[in-house]
Order: structure tokens, then sequence, then C-alpha cells
């Protein structure tokens, strides 16, 4: 019974907000941008990516429903449909190959502070973290709690944690097409996602 309520909903949501936070995709975006840096300055990069990260989720699962309820005054279905836009949005961009950060390579070797800023912002957000994976842990925590929504989170970032750690090897591995390739359909499921809560959504508002 803990297995059917608590373990399979984490992994299922696991799933969701890999796909939303594209380690496929961000991972080769990692490597061009933070080419030429020094290894520990890359390995500051992508430990402040993940620590940040997790911790604007942590946030926003936690306090999230205050925001919604007091000072929004939004209910779920409002925040499916929304949700559901962004990520067809974002996904549809990804698809595209369109970005809205001018990301260039960086060839200059960058201090510790400057791979912080750098690692804030943009790779963690708005590239990594964004408005979709943000609505993704809201609904997750209002539709399967607080404890599947932090062990999703958690889950996923030790995940990102991993492959960003790997990166190196998963480049000489299956090659930056590969990588592209997979990003692409991964993107295709967050498409559906996004419909699917838009159509949720309309149901409930009806």
């Amino acid at each position: 019974m803990e297995i059917n309520t608590v373990i399979l909903p984490v992994m299922t949501n696991v799933l969701t907000i890999i796909g939303i936070l594209n380690p496929f995709g961000n991972v080769p975006l990692f490597m061009s941008m933070t080419q030429g840096q020094k290894p520990e300055v890359r390995k500051r990069i992508y430990n402040t990516i993940i620590f940040v990260g997790f911790g604007i989720l942590l946030a926003f699962i936690l306090i999230g429903n205050f925001f919604m309820n007091y000072l929004f005054k939004i209910n779920m279905d409002e925040l499916r449909i929304a949700g559901g836009l962004i990520l067809i949005i974002v996904s549809l961009r990804n698809l595209l190959g369109i970005s809205s950060i001018g990301a260039t390579k960086n060839n200059g070797e960058m201090t510790i502070e400057e791979a912080t800023k750098f690692a804030v912002t943009p790779l963690t957000f708005p590239i990594m973290v964004g408005p979709g994976s943000i609505s993704t842990v809201l609904i997750i925590r209002q539709e399967a709690g607080i404890i599947v929504s932090l062990g999703a989170i958690l889950i996923a970032f030790l995940i990102l944690k991993f492959l960003f750690s790997i990166s190196k090897i998963l480049n000489k591995i299956f090659g930056e097409l590969v990588l592209f390739v997979l990003s692409r359909i991964m993107q295709i499921f967050i498409m559906a996602v996004g419909v699917k809560l838009i159509i949720l959504g309309i149901k409930g508002i009806l």
C-alpha cells in the first residue's frame, strides 16, 4: 500500500520534473557556456545550479499555497491552465530551438565569485528553473501532497547533480547530437502534459 501511495507517485513526478528541467538539453548547453573554465570553477557552477535550483522549488512547495490562497487568490484550475500554457510555450520554444536567453560561449576564465553569479543567472534561472518548473511543482504539491513533492524534487536534483558531474563523460559517450535528440523527445511529452493540464483546468472551471 505504501509503495502505491508514496513511492510510485514520487517516481512518476520525478520523471515529470526531470522532463521540465531538461537535463539532456542543458548538459550540452552547460558544457558550451563553461568551455575553457578551470575544473574547480566548473564544479562551483554546477553545484550552485543544483543548490539554488532546489532551493527555489523547495520554497515554492513550502509557501506556494500562501501566495495562491492569500496574495493572488487563485485556485488550482486557474493554475493548471496557466501552467499548461507555460509548458506548451516552453516545450515549443525548445523544439524550435528558440531561446529567450542570448547565451554566448564564455571564452574568458571566471573567478569563483563570477562563476557563482553566472550559475545563478542565467544558468539556474531561467534556463534550468523557470515558470514551467515552478508551476509544475505547485501543481504536484496540491495534487500529491508535500511528502511526494519534496521527494520528487530531491530525487530529481540528485539525478541532475550526477549528470552534471559526469557531463564530460556523457558528451564523449553520446555526443551532442544524441543529447539533442533526447532533449527534443522529452519536450514532446512535456507539451502533452501541458495540454492535459489545460483540459483538466477547463473541466474544473466548467
